[in-house]
């Protein structure tokens, strides 16, 4: 399964990315929204997890562009201050799912088998 993780903060992204690959995830890492859609431009995806506060371009706007190019791409928001009115905007923006920071890797594997249940797994013992 394909994923497109956009954060920021280095070291988090770093370890997210070799984590969900020992997962059996191919991953690619960005560090912002506009690189996550030039990225989303040049390859298919199946998975999109995207912090909500990056620079150049808010999650948000991330998420929509995003879902223009692959309408069928499944989206993890994940933000530390995920508030009632940005879940809304979340929720409306295409993400299936919003996680809150600070989170383990086993709680972000559960919720990216959960919103792509439908689609191929790799074999994860979770």
């Amino acid at each position: 399964m394909k994923i497109l993780l956009v954060e920021d903060e280095k070291d988090l992204g770093m370890i997210l990315k070799e984590e969900l690959e020992t997962y059996g995830y191919n991953i690619t890492w960005v560090e912002n929204g506009v690189d996550a859609v030039l990225a989303a431009m040049d390859d298919r995806f199946d998975a999109l997890i995207v912090d909500m506060v990056t620079p150049k371009l808010k999650g948000v706007d991330t998420i929509k562009i995003v879902k223009k190019i692959t309408p069928d791409i499944v989206v993890i928001a994940c933000s530390g201050m995920i508030e009632k009115d940005m879940m809304i905007d979340i929720t409306m923006a295409g993400a299936s799912v919003c996680l809150n920071k600070p989170f383990t890797v086993a709680q972000l594997i559960a919720q990216i088998k959960w919103a792509t249940r439908d689609r191929k797994q790799p074999d994860i013992p979770v």
